[in-house]
């Protein structure tokens, strides 16, 4: 793999069942280098600014489904951390001990120190945190190609032609 092929690769380590995730982020920062281009959009330029767009939009929706999956499976891995300890060591801890011993600090405080819980819980805020920023990429993608069809409507309603559309001088 070349050096910028790797460059344009959003790796995931494996967690879990889920295996290593690798996302080819090509098609999205090429779209994002051309956002300033939709500001002039012309008749000439629209086909291929749209086309670069709904490329990334594709890719964003592709790997938006992988991270909610992620993230499904990282919830799961926390819950049977979160068994294990509860069933196991702390259950161990509590035993003797009269009930009001046990309370919801404690069991949170016990939790906390469990290194499957903590590993689990950190993969969810950044699956989270990568979701919610695909998230915003997709809504800049729709609202860059509204704006682009909004531009296109425009220019066919004004009634100029595409040789007329680069004469900046009026008509004669």
């Amino acid at each position: 793999m070349s050096n910028s092929e790797e460059k344009n690769l959003m790796i995931l380590p494996p967690f879990g069942k889920v295996p290593e995730l690798r996302y080819d982020m090509t098609n999205i920062r090429e779209a994002e280098m051309r956002l300033i281009e939709a500001k002039t959009v012309n008749p000439i330029t629209y086909p291929d600014l749209e086309h670069t767009f709904n490329e990334s939009y594709r890719d964003l929706k592709k790997y938006l489904a992988g991270i909610g999956y992620a993230i499904t499976m990282a919830l799961k891995s926390q819950e049977d951390a979160k068994a294990d300890v509860l069933l196991g060591s702390y259950a161990e801890l509590l035993a003797g001990k009269p009930k009001s011993y046990d309370t919801l600090d404690l069991r949170n405080a016990y939790l906390t120190r469990d290194p499957a819980y903590s590993a689990a819980l950190e993969r969810v805020a950044q699956l989270k945190a990568i979701e919610s920023n695909l998230d915003g990429k997709i809504k800049v993608m729709e609202n860059v190609c509204r704006y682009m069809r909004k531009q296109m409507d425009l220019v066919i309603r004004s009634g100029l032609s595409n040789k007329d559309y680069y004469i900046t001088g009026g008509r004669k």
